[in-house]
């Protein structure tokens, strides 16, 4: 018999953690971002539009409506929007056709106003808003600077050049640029729009994002694989690196809250994380496997509403009493195994709550994927790796191990179980194909050509 375990997760006693609340399936899909203004939640899509959700009562998800903007809307090919900050009554989305203006005055019947004049041939990512002032990253088109005097007809300033700027932060002084895996620090001498680059900070890896705390104090950056770096911005010139926190997946997106936490949409799951300034650490306090692609988060109080690929999910930073259960993955996905043999993979289950765990029933769905230690009673803090072992008897099995438990929030857990799926297996073969190179070359691309060669493809829906 072989086995694999899949260590994939480490147990922490959290005295705070994340509470789930609230969880809503919207028509947008492709989610990419997530904005808190006053009592509104926008949740920006790809496909399917923009969300707007009334948060008043901020562990309620209640959906207001769901818009198009114009010029193709969110589905067909049309507008795809990405990115998004609001500001009184104006919201500013970053799409495939420029930067949208949306009047938000009324948030159940949104209005579009058009687009930033000169944006619609700019490959846009993140953006930031201060008083009047607008900045927009725009990857090798630098960052653009618009005055927002009148909001709905934002006023072109200047651009401010990079080699690739993936993301900007500005306060009353200053303004920091994600280029590439550069953090730049500009400054305003004379308050006005005229900046001056004054340091520059080279990080580990490319800048996802960049959000700054309320007191223009520290820094912080996603580094997707690199996790998360805390940086201080209160020493004389060059900006100084902190720590860095290895988040459990890819940090791709952040928001400060409570001042010295900052929330981390990490794919797989939302981790909230510390900064210890007396031991100079940034330190995890919070987590929670979202199971559904994190790919943003927004922040209102201690309310952490996490923007999913095709959902949305409000979880409350706060201590719990009762228990709390994790696993390290909701998926298993079995190597190809020929019939009549058996592998072994594991989830490690987790109590982050602080009163026992305690389980009513756990078993799987399907009778060629076998249980070896059934999960028990476990104390907070307690970790245990549960064993399950696929004995393969034919093609295409699939069914799930479900827990069901004390959590008050989550009192039944899923983690689906796969085995010689129809498809690609690990470990099988791949399929030799042949494709017309479109993109980067000319030819053709012949999968046998690069035969003892690692070859990562991604798929990804160009619509």
């Amino acid at each position: 018999m072989r086995k694999l375990l899949l260590l994939l997760f480490v147990g922490f006693l959290f005295s705070l953690n994340l509470s789930l609340h609230d969880y809503h399936n919207p028509s947008a899909t492709h989610i990419l971002d997530a904005e808190v203004i006053d009592n509104l939640l926008i949740v920006t899509g790809m496909i399917g539009g923009i969300e707007f959700y009334d948060i008043s009562t901020p562990e309620v998800l209640n959906h207001l409506t769901s818009f198009d903007l114009s010029g193709g809307g969110g589905g067909g090919g049309g507008v795809k929007p990405n990115c998004i900050r609001a500001t009184d009554n104006y919201a500013y989305i970053t799409t495939t056709n420029g930067v949208a203006i949306v009047d938000i005055s009324n948030p159940s019947n949104p209005q579009s106003l058009g687009y930033i004049p000169g944006t619609n041939n700019l490959i846009l990512e993140n953006l930031d808003i201060h008083e009047d002032l607008l900045v927009v990253a725009a990857h090798e088109d630098g960052v653009r600077l618009y005055d927002l005097l009148n909001p709905s007809n934002p006023i072109y300033i200047s651009t401010i050049d990079t080699e690739n700027a993936w993301a900007v932060a500005v306060d009353d002084y200053y303004m920091y640029i994600a280029d590439q895996s550069t953090l730049l620090v500009y400054y305003n001498f004379e308050d006005s729009y005229e900046y001056e680059l004054m340091a520059s900070l080279e990080l580990s890896n490319a800048i996802k994002d960049i959000v700054v705390d309320s007191n223009s104090e520290y820094l912080y950056a996603a580094l997707g694989s690199d996790g998360v770096a805390a940086i201080n911005l209160m020493v004389n010139v060059t900006p100084q690196i902190i720590d860095t926190y290895n988040t459990s997946a890819m940090a791709n997106r952040l928001e400060v809250f409570d001042n010295d936490k900052v929330a981390v949409s990490d794919w797989d799951d939302v981790e909230v994380l510390s900064l210890n300034i007396e031991e100079s650490s940034l330190d995890l306090v919070g987590y929670k496997n979202t199971t559904r692609r994190t790919m943003a988060v927004a922040v209102k109080d201690n309310y952490i509403y996490s923007a999913e690929w095709a959902s949305v999910q409000v979880f409350e930073f706060e201590e719990i009493e009762g228990a709390d259960i994790d696993l390290s993955t909701y998926e298993l996905n079995y190597p190809y195994t020929d019939n009549g043999g058996s592998f072994t993979m594991s989830a490690d289950v987790i109590n982050n709550g602080n009163s026992d765990l305690i389980i009513f029933d756990n078993y799987t769905t399907n009778s060629e994927f076998v249980v070896n230690n059934p999960l028990t009673e476990l104390i907070p803090g307690e970790t245990q790796m549960v064993e399950i072992t696929y004995y393969a008897d034919a093609d295409n099995a699939s069914g799930s191990y479900r827990i069901f438990s004390n959590d008050d929030d989550e009192w039944e857990v899923i983690c689906e179980t796969n085995g010689n799926i129809n498809g690609a297996n690990i470990g099988q073969d791949a399929p030799d194909f042949n494709l017309e190179v479109v993109a980067n070359g000319t030819g053709d691309f012949q999968l046998s050509d690069y035969l003892g060669s690692v070859v990562v493809i991604a798929f990804f829906s160009p619509n």
